[in-house]
């Protein structure tokens, strides 16, 4: 799966035994390729304008989700 900058996404943020601690919508504004030494090749990551917090913070490809949006209102 790859999404584009532009789209809306749903981000998460996890404790260390994968509960989630937060979440919300957010729209991709970058699109990283990293080489982060694994064995597995490049990683996606990605900058996303967070609405709630109204910042931006950089998420793995795992921990992002292209948000539905309902069309019929």
């Amino acid at each position: 799966m790859s999404i584009k900058v532009g789209e809306l996404v749903k981000w998460y943020e996890n404790y260390d035994d994968l509960i989630v601690s937060d979440a919300g919508p957010g729209l991709i504004v970058k699109r990283i390729w990293s080489n982060l030494g694994l064995s597995e090749g490049r990683s996606t990551l990605y900058d996303i304008y967070r609405f709630k917090h109204a910042d931006i913070k950089r998420y793995a490809a795992h921990d992002v989700e292209i948000l539905e949006v309902d069309q019929n209102g």
